[in-house]
Order: C-alpha cells, then sequence, then structure tokens
C-alpha cells in the first residue's frame, strides 16, 4: 500500500515547513471504505472515530495574519518590512510604476526570503496579507507589523499583527492536537510517547475501518482542495499489510480506539 499526500502538503514540506510541524496538532479521521484515489479529493465513506490527545475535543488552530496596503505613489522602492522587529523582506523592492506589480514583488521577496520562517505572503490589489505558517498559534498576535520605504508608500492596515483590526485574523492555537516526539532516525519519527492518541467511536453498531486521513492543526471540512490548500495525508487500513495496522478493523460505537504506536518514515526517494 501507500500513503497518499495532498499537493499542499507536498508543498508545505517542500518550501515553507517540515514534516514534524505538519504531523503537530493534527488528528486522524478513521473512515470506512477505500480511501480516496488523492489526498485533495473529498473523504468518503462514513467516520467511524476521530483521534486526537486522550480522545478530547480538538481546538483547530486558526492562522494568524497582518494586511499592509501599498499606496498610489509610483515611485521609489519598499525596503523594510517587518514583524515583531523581524525584517521578512530581506532586501528593498524598486517600486514598478504599479501598485499590483509591485505588491507582487515585495510577496515573492517575503516569501522567497530564507530568513522569513514566521509567515507567507499574498497580494489582491495592493492588498498584501501575511498569514502566520502552521504551528505559531497565538506567537505572533499583537506583534508590531512596520515597513519603511524610500519615496514609495504604504499604509500597514493592521499595526499590531494578529490584532484582529484593519482586516487582519487573529490567531488561535490548536488544543489537543497530535504531537510527534523529537526523535527522528535513519527518517523515521514516532508518535510522543508522552501522549495517549485515541477517540471514542461514533456512527451505528459495528462497522470496518478501510481507511485515515491525518489532517494538520488547520480546520478542514474533508471537502475537495483544487486550490492546494488543505495538508492532507491518507493511508489503508487492514488487519496487516497496510499504512496502518489495527487488531481488527470491527469499530463498534461507543468504543474507545486507541493507537498505541503510530511512526512515520520520511520518503527516501
Amino acid at each position: 500500500m501507500a500513503l497518499s499526500y495532498s499537493p499542499a502538503l507536498q508543498n508545505y514540506v517542500a518550501q515553507t515547513g517540515s514534516w514534524k510541524n505538519f504531523f503537530d496538532n493534527g488528528h486522524i479521521e478513521i473512515r470506512t471504505g477505500t480511501k480516496p484515489a488523492t489526498a485533495n479529493l473529498a473523504v468518503t465513506g462514513t467516520l467511524l472515530a476521530t483521534i486526537t490527545a486522550s480522545a478530547a475535543t480538538k481546538t483547530d488552530e486558526v492562522l494568524g495574519t497582518g494586511v499592509v496596503t501599498l499606496s498610489d505613489t509610483l515611485s521609489g522602492s519598499v525596503d523594510t518590512l517587518t514583524v515583531m522587529a523581524i525584517d521578512i523582506l530581506g532586501g528593498a523592492v524598486t517600486h514598478t510604476g504599479s501598485i499590483a506589480t509591485t505588491a507582487d514583488a515585495v510577496v515573492l521577496k517575503v516569501n522567497r526570503n530564507p530568513a522569513n520562517t514566521l509567515v507567507t505572503a499574498s497580494n489582491v490589489l495592493g492588498v498584501i496579507t501575511l498569514t502566520a505558517l502552521p504551528g505559531l498559534g497565538v506567537t505572533l498576535n499583537s506583534g508590531a507589523l512596520t515597513f519603511t520605504a524610500t519615496t514609495a508608500a504604504a499604509v500597514v492596515t493592521s499595526t499590531t499583527f494578529g490584532s484582529g483590526t484593519g482586516g487582519s485574523v487573529v490567531g488561535v492555537a490548536a488544543a489537543n492536537g497530535l504531537k510527534m516526539d523529537y526523535n527522528a532516525a535513519a527518517g523515521v519519527m514516532t508518535k510522543d510517547i508522552t501522549q495517549t492518541w485515541s477517540g471514542t467511536a461514533v456512527g451505528a453498531g459495528t462497522q470496518t475501518a478501510g481507511w485515515f486521513r491525518y489532517i494538520s492543526s488547520v480546520a478542514d471540512a474533508g471537502a475537495l482542495d483544487s486550490s492546494a490548500v488543505y495538508l492532507r495525508l491518507d493511508g489503508s487500513i487492514a488487519t496487516s499489510g497496510a499504512d496502518m495496522n489495527f487488531s481488527s478493523t470491527s469499530i463498534t460505537s461507543g468504543a474507545l480506539q486507541t493507537l498505541s504506536t503510530f511512526s512515520f518514515t520520511v520518503p527516501a526517494a
């Protein structure tokens, strides 16, 4: 059998995050039937159990944002852009003579900056949104958001990151999500041994588990993800030879389901 990774997860690991960051604060859905052909497809089958830390209800992470709007000045440069006094721009951006393309250039500079480990940037018509990376939770909330420029001008629409003002979004930390240990060896990582991974079975009567979806810290309703937004990992379930092996695949409503072991091997090729 083979695990399936959503395009968003592939991009995330390749560009801005890590496998551990993906797994931490996530949860697992156990479902009937066969896993979808790709992990960006909508969930199928009946939800049998949601695995969290000690079967507690998970609070999904909300990614905080800050907003900067470029003005109609058509010359000069944007020199710095900082979050919590950290320059996420990494060098000046010369004004192109167009607000839209200058904002695009700022976004590209932020996203390409290897020293930026805090946010990803996006632009809509000169309005630049800086979105905290998964796992930061409330870390950037109320952090100062500033810029400096030569001739060119911008308005820091939300003067503090994640304040809920100026179109920004307040960051919310995940709670009761799953954690991986800090113990990778030969590309293999395992669950945090201090956590109990469990969930109470739902649904009617006794049903058969067929596949699982590991979902990141952020809320994901399981719909078709054609825009590559959601971080997901899908795998098969059986009593042997599957991506996740159970002692029994029969799950009865109301019974506590516990994953005593969990490991992930980073693909070697």
